[in-house]
């Protein structure tokens, strides 16, 4: 049977068609990360992490003679510790342990899952001790409610563990430890104790009796993780068809309606909730909220969850400010901050955190020089020139007050606002110390691995040249964030503060007694 040269042409074009399908199904990288990494995976997503700190982290820069050792020093332990294979999850926390020796409050590791055992109780402390709750935040035991032991080992150690996965600023944050506690097996191999489907916990009650619980710790369901993972290949197999009528139907987060409204305290005092700056600024409806809130004598706004890198709301609260009579060279500067150079950056890579070129103030070059002779002296090869924001052009008004609830996921344009508004008299920051998050994030994916790395790229300073970033903002008025809030004994504890002036002058923050708040 003889074939035409058409048919011929034709059948090669389908094998070719065929041909490059199938090369593209293999190219398409895949989403799920790897479950389990070998010695070599474990040497080479290390040295891809080394390479990308030295070359785009901002306090790396800050001290690499330091950094530089300290850096390659663990990773050597990384290496000679995990030389058989290593769960993923494992991995991830050694690599967050890493990074927190950079001290960048910043940094951050996702795109894992923690197959780690968790535990089975809720903590939550109370002055120098730790409630174990159950899921619906009752006590496990009511004559026996607070935990002195997990495993045979006091809480102290389980809290001096947990640490290690905390930068710096958060260290000493209760709420940034809880997530951390949960994971027990975790800590165990950090403690060097056994892996064990169950867990000891030994209570105590005020008469220091004691008495001991075994729990069983919850299980991962393969069977669970099968559904999921047939949901995922249906996902894939939807059609052309039903992905357009999907995406017809898809709302952008930042339009849908915001749930946060203004709720009344009471006669004098009214409540707000805001979390996304972005959001704030596009919902007018909000903005009003905030703009009626301000019209009565004590205004509250929940920040301990915002981040964003909008100015819109610092603009609104700038009316709380005290009048400039400080008549310094540039009474306007708000702070510098500059980035680690890179290729792949533009100059305008500082725009969207609301900074500008210097020169775009248009001074003459001393009055400039003079403006910046506090600023430390950097290495130009690594980092941008300086870049300066300046206030609000905001006139203060009214004799209302504010109160802020902040936290050290307070991140972002929140840190300014939480940074502004601790000078004014009028303003009380409430809650944890912020962790001096200001920074636009460098991300990256390790290759095989597939952790989605983030660190800082950028440092900003205040107007007199001291750094911000990694600092953090202390509240005036100390309250642990996993309490629920009793909202009329937090506003007379306000009411009752001492004049903000005074408050300047002391170092430590007013401590809120826990029983006021319960």
């Amino acid at each position: 049977m003889s074939f035409s040269y058409r048919s011929i042409v034709m059948l090669l074009s389908v094998i070719i068609f065929a041909s490059l399908l199938k090369l593209a199904f293999f190219a398409v990288p895949k989403d799920n990360t790897a479950p389990m990494l070998n010695a070599q995976e474990v040497r080479q997503d290390l040295y891809a992490l080394l390479d990308q700190i030295e070359q785009h982290s901002a306090f790396y820069a800050l001290t690499p003679d330091k950094a530089s050792p300290q850096l390659k020093y663990m990773a050597s332990l990384i290496v000679e510790q995990y030389q058989d294979m290593t769960p993923n999850d494992r991995f991830a926390a050694e690599i967050t342990k890493l990074l927190n020796s950079l001290k960048d409050p910043g940094a951050q590791v996702h795109d894992f899952d923690d197959q780690s055992g968790d535990l089975p109780l809720t903590l939550r402390p109370l002055n120098d001790q730790w409630l174990a709750l159950d899921s619906s935040n009752s006590p496990i035991n009511n004559d026996f409610p607070f935990v002195t032991h997990i495993d045979g080992l006091p809480m102290s150690k389980w809290v001096a563990a947990s640490q290690a996965y905390l930068p710096e600023p958060a260290k000493q944050s209760q709420e940034m430890q809880l997530p951390w506690l949960k994971k027990l097996n975790l800590l165990r191999e950090d403690l060097g104790l056994s892996i064990k489907p169950y867990v000891l916990i030994t209570l105590i009650n005020d008469d220091l009796q004691t008495q001991q619980v075994t729990l069983a710790l919850p299980s991962h369901q393969p069977q669970a993780q099968l559904a999921a993972s047939n949901q995922e290949d249906k996902t894939q197999d939807m059609s052309v068809l039903e992905f357009i009528n999907q995406l017809s139907q898809f709302e952008r987060s930042e339009f849908q309606d915001v749930p946060h409204q203004l709720e009344t305290v009471n006669n004098t005092t009214v409540k707000l909730k805001i979390s996304d700056l972005y959001a704030f600024e596009l919902n007018r409806d909000l903005q009003q909220e905030l703009l009626k809130g301000m019209t009565h004598p004590l205004l509250i706004i929940d920040l301990r969850d915002a981040s964003g890198f909008s100015p819109k709301l610092l603009t609104l609260l700038s009316r709380y400010q005290d009048a400039d009579l400080n008549n310094t060279l540039a009474p306007n500067v708000m702070g510098f901050a500059h980035y680690r150079r890179s290729p792949e950056l533009r100059n305008d890579y500082l725009q969207p955190l609301n900074f500008k070129p210097l020169d775009t103030l248009e001074y003459s070059v001393p009055r400039l020089k003079s403006l910046t002779r506090n600023l430390p002296s950097v290495d130009e090869d690594k980092f941008s020139p300086w870049y300066i924001r300046t206030k609000p052009a905001v006139t203060p008004e009214g004799r209302n007050r504010l109160a802020l609830l902040v936290s050290p996921k307070c991140r972002q344009e929140c840190e300014w606002i939480a940074y502004r508004t601790k000078s004014w008299s009028r303003a009380n920051l409430i809650g944890e110390k912020t962790s001096g998050d200001f920074a636009r994030q460098y991300h990256f994916k390790l290759p095989n691995s597939g952790l989605d790395i983030r660190f800082s790229s950028s440092l900003t300073y205040d107007a007199q040249g001291k750094l911000l970033s990694g600092a953090g903002t202390e509240p005036d008025i100390w309250l642990p964030q996993n309490s629920d809030i009793q909202w009329q004994g937090l506003v007379s504890l306000v009411r009752s503060a001492k004049p903000k002036t005074q408050l300047i002058q002391t170092s430590q923050p007013t401590k809120l007694a826990q029983a006021k708040l319960n």
